[in-house]
């Protein structure tokens, strides 16, 4: 006989898979395609399945065709982390250690079709292992949304990015405190319609800040940002203009040398508030974080030292630090992805011999 709460936890648990299904397909028909939307797509859908896979009766339903369902379940976790990665990192590019957590969920596939439901060191091992992936990808998560929150000039990501935190924060509480009972036949009814309900909210939460604005940020970001005055200016707003102005004169005035130099530090010396210089650069200029707005002027300036022959013998260190940068790993960083070479690569490239 099914219960009242019952009824309600499988309701949650059928809205919540029929929701992931539209949310996927929203994220899909993006065009042109990319990393932010397929991998969204990928953890709303494994986020319904584990919703559906931890429910005893659900499984009993399905019979035969649960295994594709759990086994995307137990993935989620990993598939989430991806997720968070190219949702709040914009230099997010596909490597290898991305998939040393996957790797570490693997054992818990494997063992649930090898091995006897029952305790053993195996089965163990290979649970505790798999959790060990979801708190690994659940802290990163959190931390990647907000360490670098205060250079993201997307402000509605930006807003996301704390809501984010929090909530995955307590989602991940409820969800590792329901896993660690077990969830069986045997949990209080309660704790199951609690467990379905956080990661509803969350599934749900997302799909709803997605269409407030939030598909802006699943798109690709341009590849040819406005820079130049002549370009953007009869687009701004009178209010804006005269802003833009004093921004494009620090910017030719070599302002971006400045290590460490903030939004807030640059909208000081703009003499606008910091949302309004955000705005400007992200609206107007087209870059999605500060880092990236003033990388564009520092390795320009690299670029040009480095083919410089008078500048032959000035070592690489010096001219990151000369143009901006604090150390030189994340200028070779900068400039390789700016321009597809390491600065020594760029050089010799140019014909210059240190």
């Amino acid at each position: 006989m099914i219960d009242r709460a019952e009824i309600i936890e499988l309701l949650i648990r059928g809205a919540n898979a029929g929701g992931a299904l539209l949310l996927s397909g929203a994220m899909l028909s993006l065009r042109p395609f990319n990393w932010r939307a397929g991998l969204g797509a990928l953890f709303v859908v494994s986020a319904a399945c584990y919703v559906l896979a931890s429910s005893p009766k659900i499984i009993a339903a399905f019979g035969v065709f649960f295994t594709p369902l759990h086994v995307l379940s137990i993935c989620a976790a990993v598939f989430f982390w991806w997720f968070s990665l190219a949702l709040f990192d914009d230099g997010f590019r596909w490597r290898w250690p991305l998939l040393i957590p996957l790797a570490m969920t693997a054992p818990l596939v494997v063992a649930n079709f090898v091995l006897p439901r029952e305790p053993s060191p195996l089965w163990s091992g290979a649970l505790w292992l798999s959790r060990a992936a979801f708190v690994f990808g659940y802290g990163h998560a959190i931390y990647t949304a907000i360490r670098f929150a205060n250079d993201d000039l997307m402000e509605g990501r930006r807003r996301f990015r704390f809501v984010f935190a929090i909530a995955v924060a307590i989602m991940g509480l409820i969800v590792i405190y329901a896993e660690s009972t077990g969830l069986d036949e045997g949990n209080p009814r309660g704790l199951m319609l609690l467990q379905a309900s956080a990661i509803a909210a969350l599934t749900f939460g997302l799909g709803l800040w997605l269409i407030n604005g939030g598909f802006d940020v699943l798109k690709a970001p341009s590849l040819t940002p406005l820079s130049a005055p002549e370009e953007t200016a009869p687009s701004l707003a009178p209010a804006d203009r005269a802003a833009y102005e004093t921004l494009m004169r620090l910017m030719g005035e070599g302002v971006y040398r400045e290590e460490a130099l903030s939004v807030a530090g640059l909208a000081a010396k703009v003499g606008v508030a910091e949302h309004q210089l955000r705005r400007l650069i992200n609206g107007e200029l087209g870059f999605r974080n500060f880092s990236a707005f003033l990388n564009s002027y520092r390795i320009e300036d690299a670029k040009k030292a480095l083919a410089d022959p008078a500048q032959a013998r000035r070592q690489v260190l010096q001219i990151a630090l000369d143009v901006g940068f604090g150390s030189i790993a994340p200028f070779n960083r900068a400039f390789k992805e700016a321009t597809g070479a390491t600065p020594t690569e760029y050089r010799r490239s140019a014909g210059v011999d240190g």
